[in-house]
């Protein structure tokens, strides 16, 4: 899976020449936390490619206005207000590609505890590289990609197939006894890690009606669990 499958693309953003109190705003009505600032290729009518700027974060603008309060002095101090974007934004020099993996940028967030990376392209013009943003990268994105990864939003059910000592035989004979009952897998997990060696497989099965599956598991003496929350009190592994 690459960035491009699940990044943001309707973006909303703000220029280098807007304003703080702009840009407040709109943090405060869509309850953003950041940002892209970015230049039109069409600067009147705001149109076309988006040449990519850098972030501006809720943070930027909190020590901003934390700096007004604290400045001192005869001379009248201008509003943080009325202070520009290019003032206090950053050129967020870590971006990704729509072609990067999502476990790279995924690596990225965390390692750099970033809560969005920008999504660019490269433009060569006039003996020049442009950068161009078409899409932001943040963790919310990244949750929901692993939720649909794992079927959440599908119909169906989950188990839990203990692997011990990280034996995927277990997980072999199941998926085998999976396709002769024609029951659809629709994703497959192999974790937590424990020493780098998975313990458990989470497995979603297309179904809202796996008995056959589970007579079939019980005979073949497979431990299964049930992952819903909702029935874990009610069902035990089988063994």
């Amino acid at each position: 899976m690459i960035v491009k499958d699940v990044m943001t693309t309707k973006l909303v953003t703000v220029t280098p020449d807007d304003t703080l109190s702009h840009a407040a705003n709109l943090l405060r009505q869509y309850q953003f936390h950041h940002l892209p600032v970015v230049q039109a290729s069409d600067t009147y009518s705001q149109q076309g490619p988006l040449y990519f700027e850098g972030l501006l974060t809720s943070q930027d603008i909190d020590l901003a206005v934390a700096l007004a309060t604290q400045e001192t002095g005869d001379a009248p101090q201008r509003p943080w207000q009325e202070r520009r974007v290019s003032e206090v934004m950053h050129r967020a020099s870590m971006r990704v590609t729509t072609t990067t993996s999502v476990a790279a940028a995924a690596q990225i967030l965390v390692e750099r505890g970033l809560n969005c990376l920008p999504v660019v392209e490269y433009e060569q013009a006039e003996e020049r590289t442009r950068t161009l943003l078409v899409g932001l990268l943040t963790r919310s994105d990244l949750l929901i990609a692993l939720a649909r990864a794992l079927g959440a939003f599908e119909p169906g059910m989950q188990l839990v197939i203990p692997l011990p000592l990280g034996n995927p035989a277990p997980l072999a004979h199941m998926l085998l006894l999976a396709a002769e009952l024609h029951v659809q897998v629709r994703s497959i997990m192999a974790a937590p890690l424990e020493g780098g060696v998975p313990h458990v497989a989470l497995v979603r099965l297309g179904t809202i009606n796996p008995t056959p599956l589970l007579m079939r598991l019980q005979e073949a003496n497979i431990q299964y669990m049930f992952a819903e929350p909702h029935i874990e009190g009610d069902v035990h592994g089988h063994a």
